[in-house]
C-alpha cells in the first residue's frame, strides 16, 4: 500500500509539472513525447500512435530485462500518469512565468517525482528503463547521467523540429531533473534496490 501511495504522489508531481508548466509553455524534455514529435514530423504520422507504440515497447523492455515486479509497478505508474495528466490538462490551468523559472521549477518537480517512483521499484515509463538497464550491466554508468545523455541526444537530434532555443531550454530542464535524481539517489540510493528486485 505504501508503494502505491508513493508512486501515485510521484506521478502527481510529474504530471502537474508537465500539465501546468512545460506542455502549455511549449517546452520539451527529450523524453518519449519529444521522440514522438520528431518521428511524427518525419513520417507524417499521428503522434498518439507513436507515443503509444514507444510506451508499449518500453514496458515490454522493462518486463524482459528488469523483472516482473518492476513491470507491474511500472504499469500502475503508467496508469497514474495517464489519469493525472489528463485530469490536470483538462483544468486548462497554465502557470505563466518567465521560461527559465518555469524550467527550473518543472525540473525540480519532475526530478523528485521520478525519484519517488524509482524508490518504489517503478518507472515513469520513459527512457529511465533503458538507463536502468545500462546501469544494471555496468554500474560505473550512473543511472541519472545515462538518462541525461539519452534525453540530450533526443533533443539535439530534434533541433530542426523544435528550434535551437527550445532545445537549449530542454537541455537545462533535463540537467536539473537528472541532478535532482542524482542528488536524492546519493543520499538514499534506490537504483541498486530497483535492479536487484525481480
Amino acid at each position: 500500500m505504501r508503494s502505491v501511495v508513493i508512486i501515485t504522489l510521484g506521478n502527481i508531481l510529474l504530471t502537474g509539472a508537465y500539465a501546468f508548466l512545460t506542455v502549455p509553455n511549449n517546452m520539451i524534455d527529450g523524453g518519449v513525447t519529444s521522440t514522438s514529435l520528431i518521428i511524427a514530423h518525419l513520417l507524417d504520422v499521428d503522434i498518439t500512435y507513436i507515443t503509444t507504440t514507444i510506451a508499449i515497447l518500453l514496458l515490454l523492455f522493462s518486463l524482459a530485462f528488469l523483472g516482473k515486479q518492476f513491470f507491474f509497478k511500472t504499469a500502475y505508474s503508467c496508469l497514474c500518469y495517464i489519469i493525472f495528466f489528463d485530469l490536470f490538462h483538462l483544468t486548462n490551468i497554465v502557470l505563466n512565468m518567465p521560461p527559465i523559472l518555469c524550467i527550473v521549477l518543472a525540473g525540480f518537480l519532475v526530478g523528485i517525482g521520478h525519484y519517488l517512483c524509482l524508490s518504489q521499484n517503478s518507472s515513469v515509463m520513459g527512457y529511465d528503463v533503458i538507463a536502468l538497464f545500462i546501469h544494471k550491466n555496468n554500474e560505473k554508468w550512473d543511472f541519472a547521467i545515462v538518462l541525461r545523455i539519452i534525453c540530450i541526444m533526443v533533443l539535439i537530434i530534434g533541433v530542426y523540429v523544435f528550434g535551437l532555443l527550445a532545445v537549449v531550454y530542454g537541455i537545462i530542464f533535463i540537467i536539473i531533473q537528472t541532478e535532482v535524481i542524482h542528488f536524492l539517489n546519493k543520499r538514499k540510493p534506490v537504483c541498486e534496490k530497483v535492479l536487484v528486485k525481480k
